[in-house]
């Protein structure tokens, strides 16, 4: 836990560093205006009247969970094409959905803070998470991640690996150190992790987040 929050602490100093960074696209924006158009419709029909002053905000809660339930099918329609050409059309929809929901997300947030259990219940908080993940916008996500992890130590939904899993990510991303150990690749037929940052001592930081050793995570990706 004391990682956790030697995190968030330097989370507010380093998070100024990327604000610039502008979100990759690979992928051609010729179709955007009717991606768009139909972006527009979906985002009508779940956006939701004014919150509640106080308890369960439900329509929060559901604004959330379709805005993740929509992230999720769009990825789930890339990966039932990967197989064939995936057609540029629905990759820029992927990437303008993921777009519109960091700014939406962004908006709440501003609004209400990290989303809580008591406002938006356990879906909501694991819903606002999952979009976070599929946001291409690192600065955003940067600025999520002292936010996540205190809802972590809150016990308000967010599994522990998943914490890990996204920290270590997001340090990746930005150039540093992982921490946890979680992102490896296959080279060669071999399991390969990401530079881990005090490797000596990452047993104990799986451990108290209730993690395998590293020794038994890589036999766990080497069976895949």
């Amino acid at each position: 836990m004391a990682k956790l929050m030697t995190i968030l602490r330097e989370c507010d100093v380093q998070k100024h560093n990327i604000k610039n960074e502008k979100p990759q696209n690979t992928c051609q924006n010729t179709t955007l205006g009717v991606t768009k158009m139909r972006l527009i419709i979906c985002l009508v029909v779940i956006f939701t009247s004014l919150p509640a002053l106080g308890g369960l905000d439900k329509g929060l809660q559901t604004q959330l969970i379709k805005m993740a339930q929509q992230s999720q099918q769009i990825r789930q329609n890339l990966e039932t094409q990967a197989v064939a050409n995936t057609p540029a059309t629905l990759q820029s929809l992927a990437i303008e959905i993921d777009s519109v929901h960091s700014q939406t997300l962004k908006e709440i947030i501003a609004l209400h803070g990290w989303p809580s259990k008591e406002k938006v219940g356990e879906k909501g908080i694991q819903a606002a998470f999952v979009l976070v993940k599929h946001s291409k916008n690192l600065a955003f996500q940067q600025d999520m991640l002292p936010l996540i992890i205190q809802s972590y130590l809150n016990n308000h939904a967010i599994a522990a690996e998943d914490v890990a899993q996204f920290t270590d990510n997001v340090s990746i991303k930005l150039g540093k150190k992982q921490v946890f150990g979680t992102q490896a690749e296959l080279i060669d037929g071999n399991v390969v992790f990401a530079p881990i940052e005090n490797a000596d001592s990452v047993d104990l930081l799986r451990a108290q987040m209730g993690m395998s050793t590293l020794a038994e995570y890589k036999k766990t990706l080497e069976t895949f």
